[in-house]
């Protein structure tokens, strides 16, 4: 279950099953958020089914705030915030086709981009960021387009 924090985040309050850390049962704290407050490490595994998360998972979303528990539904602010996180994502790909590195925080919603010696950073919670950022996509790609 979520319920919506002072700060304007959500706060999962269904208690978990396992520890995101170990994967042994009955964790302590047992909700996500007392969980992520204490501890502050990365979940190896998923507190509701145990199952030990991929490398790539965890890098992407280290302290598990994209787990939905099961049986619940993401709520509109946690779907605004994947959609974000998989739109950005795809962006970054064509980048690297433009010959940009690159690297997105998918907690964050940060992307770092450079190329040569030019080095930007887009904050995409911050709507004239994410224009800035898509932007440049959409010349990069135009660029690519008509060499």
């Amino acid at each position: 279950m979520f319920l919506r924090e002072e700060k304007g985040g959500e706060v999962q309050t269904k208690e978990m099953l396992y520890c995101p850390m170990m994967g042994t049962h009955e964790p302590v704290p047992d909700t996500a958020t007392a969980w992520r407050e204490e501890h502050g490490h990365a979940w190896v595994f998923n507190p509701w089914t145990g199952r030990q998360r991929t490398p790539i998972e965890i890098e992407q979303d280290p302290q598990g705030r994209v787990l939905i528990p099961p049986g619940e539904t993401p709520t509109g602010e946690c779907e605004r915030h994947l959609f974000m996180e998989f739109r950005a994502s795809g962006a970054l790909g064509q980048f690297r086709r433009a010959g940009w590195c690159g690297r997105l925080d998918a907690q964050r919603l940060i992307v770092k981009l450079h190329k040569d010696e030019q080095v930007l950073s887009f904050k995409l919670t911050d709507p004239v960021d994410e224009e800035r950022y898509y932007q440049l996509l959409h010349l990069e790609v135009w660029r690519l387009a008509t060499q």
